[in-house]
């Protein structure tokens, strides 16, 4: 075996843009772009876009095979799990490495059941589970084997966001940045009945943007849309504002699956303590790692418990920005997060 492990990531990115992001950013291949070990290829889906259904498969499909890698390495399945069906019938010979976010499925229809666990699952050879309970659930279920899967911290790279960080702050300022299955309302009362400011960095979703109309003429909460700023690099200017927080706050909506991880993971560099909907698939749990609150889903009470009592109480941020600087010194580095993945490929490529 050649000693380069020849990698495919497929994204939509530049290298140039992946190596101008922290490395969490893109799954880690920032450091695998400078590893000895790894060959790594990039293939953009987009440039085959011009195709529909499954031509457009088959092209990528004809493009993963000119490139000839050892690993397919792909970020999340959407749109891409065709692969899957590709390689358990031959056509694609190598490893399949994927993060996922959510459950495997099971269905009720027993075929179609059975055409997922016995067929499709075994041709991915790992999977990176962000939350316990995900991983836990496909094996007690029997979709995937134990050797197929892992759960792995999402570690970022705390060098990189440096450059935002502020540790003296001009006032207490809560701050939320994520767009997906947000709770907005709840937040944005708990912050207006407690007289705190509050900045909300996220996109027009129909439901962000009633929110916000209902707070136009708030003094202490601001709604910023990312499609009203028209910039460039939107990821740098959000984690530029977000080094003026003195608390990142990820209110959710109530979901069968974790949702505000990665908020969690870009707040940590920052080392200001947490609020987050509680959700049981939570990967970190805040309040057992000492670097924040859970508060259950629609608690504007709770909220403003919360946010009130680390208001008041600077000793308590103090001590939670500590335990984070712990965190990140460790298992939510990207230096460990991605050594482990290369190590895992050097593994799986040994076999």
């Amino acid at each position: 075996m050649s000693s380069e492990i020849k990698v495919l990531y497929i994204t939509n990115h530049s290298e140039q843009t992946i190596k101008s992001k922290p490395d969490n950013f893109a799954y880690y291949v920032k450091s695998m772009m400078s590893n000895k070990h790894i060959d790594l290829c990039l293939l953009k889906p987009s440039s085959f876009a011009e195709r529909r259904g499954i031509s457009n498969t088959i092209s990528i499909v004809k493009a993963i095979r000119r490139i000839n890698p050892d690993i397919l390495y792909l970020g999340n399945l959407t749109g891409l799990n065709k692969l899957v069906f590709f390689k358990r019938i031959g056509l694609l010979r190598c490893k399949i490495v994927v993060w996922k976010y959510t459950y495997c499925k099971e269905y009720k229809n027993p075929l179609k059941d059975w055409i997922t666990k016995f067929f499709y699952w075994k041709g991915i050879d790992r999977i990176y589970m962000m939350f316990d309970n995900h991983t836990s659930h496909a094996i007690s279920h029997h979709i995937v084997d134990e050797h197929q899967i892992v759960t792995l911290s999402r570690g970022a790279e705390v060098e990189w966001y440096s450059r935002y960080l502020q540790l003296q702050k001009d006032s207490f300022l809560v701050m939320a940045t994520g767009k997906d299955s947000r709770d907005y309302k709840t937040l944005s009362e708990a912050c207006e009945q407690t007289g705190t400011d509050c900045v909300i960095i996220t996109r027009r979703h129909e439901s962000n943007v009633k929110v916000a109309e209902s707070y136009k003429n708030s003094r202490y909460v601001k709604f910023i849309f990312m499609e009203d700023l028209n910039i460039a690099n939107e990821y740098e200017y959000i984690m530029e504002q977000q080094g003026k927080a003195s608390v990142l706050a990820i209110p959710c909506e109530k979901r069968k699956y974790g949702v505000g991880y990665t908020n969690v993971v870009e707040a940590m560099p920052y080392y200001i303590p947490i609020l987050m909907t509680h959700n049981p698939d939570i990967h970190v749990d805040l309040e057992k790692e000492g670097i924040g609150y859970l508060i259950e889903p629609y608690d504007v009470e709770s909220w403003k418990e919360k946010i009130g009592y680390l208001k008041t109480h600077p000793e308590v941020v103090e001590a939670m920005s500590i335990n984070v600087r712990k965190m990140v010194k460790g298992e939510y580095n990207a230096q460990t997060t991605s050594a482990f993945i290369i190590n895992d490929f050097i593994r799986l490529t040994a076999k």
